[in-house]
């Protein structure tokens, strides 16, 4: 078993970041992660709204993680955290492959995964006109017509932001009214150019080499409809990757996200967490790698004191 001052679990922007300040702070630190180097925004068709880098691709962006971290030699372990345990005041963590590696405080940077609508064609045209991010690919549906699902202040958000670029935005809610914030959805009848769809659900996504139009079905009548659009943002909330967090027993919001403090302290000593899992920073790569700064310096002082006293 290999010891280290700091385990990251996940390379997003936030574990990455947490791992490069850990680093120079002088940790001896180790990213795990079982994916593709750069979290979800690896999967991403392009890149154009993270600070310094006007546009490039997912693949790009995991690429240039992976080289950061390399240039700081920290090492990647490709593997899969099965469980954490605690002794002798070293957190040990349990890989899928059978070994096992210990740290005196983990940084867990799990991020989130998009609720999926589950409907014929959704994974099918992701990157071809699906999408889970308006602020991330609105832009490349510049007058054309689209829709947004959800009922909630992101989907407003979405629709609001959408409705400055494509011409048409179609809202689509199953429900009768919005359960976002009445000043959000106020601002809805002030814009011409978005019509909202209630009490109503997709049942199809549908096109050739790109989404072309959605099925509709009102959820009171049955009936079914056809509306042409080539991009559908899907807004319908985030499932946070807290299998970890729960095992342990960190304390979780009633959405199931790690709770942190301004400095990413978990309910657990030594355990500290950023990004998506902890249902900050907007969803926004930049706002990950943000949380992961303070985390990875957090860490650093907690692993330094503990050093200290020995």
């Amino acid at each position: 078993m290999e010891d280290y001052d700091i385990i990251i679990v996940g390379s997003g922007p936030a574990g990455a970041s947490a791992a490069i300040y850990a680093k120079r702070n002088g940790m001896n630190v180790a990213v795990l992660d079982s994916g593709t180097i750069g979290g979800q925004l690896s999967t991403s068709s392009e890149v154009e709204n993270y600070l310094g880098f006007p546009k490039m691709t997912g693949m790009e962006w995991s690429e240039r993680t992976k080289n950061h971290l390399e240039h700081f030699n920290i090492p990647i372990i490709l593997d899969t955290a099965e469980s954490i345990t605690r002794a002798d005041g070293m957190y040990k963590v349990s890989l899928t492959s059978g070994g096992s590696i210990a740290a005196y405080s983990i940084i867990l940077a799990t991020g989130s995964r998009h609720r999926h609508l589950g409907v014929k064609g959704e994974e099918e045209f992701f990157g071809k006109g699906v999408s889970y991010c308006a602020t991330c690919d609105g832009y490349f549906f510049k007058g054309k017509n689209v829709a947004v699902v959800g009922g909630g202040n992101t989907a407003i958000e979405y629709a609001l932001f959408l409705s400055n670029i494509a011409s048409k935005v179609y809202l689509i809610h199953r429900r009768d009214e919005f359960r976002a914030e009445k000043v959000e959805v106020d601002k809805l009848s002030q814009v011409p150019t978005i019509e909202t769809v209630l009490s109503s659900v997709i049942v199809e996504i549908f096109g050739s080499d790109a989404v072309r139009g959605i099925k509709v079905r009102n959820v009171k009548t049955g009936d079914e409809s056809q509306i042409d659009v080539e991009g559908v943002f899907i807004a319908i909330g985030t499932v946070p990757n807290n299998d970890l967090a729960k095992a342990i027993g960190l304390e979780l919001t009633d959405r199931g996200f790690i709770k942190t403090d301004e400095n990413g302290r978990t309910s657990m000593e030594g355990i500290f967490a950023a990004g998506d899992v902890t249902g900050r920073g907007k969803a926004q790569a930049i706002g990950a790698a943000a949380e992961g700064m303070v985390a990875g310096i957090s860490s650093s002082h907690y692993v330094q004191s503990i050093k200290l006293k020995k």
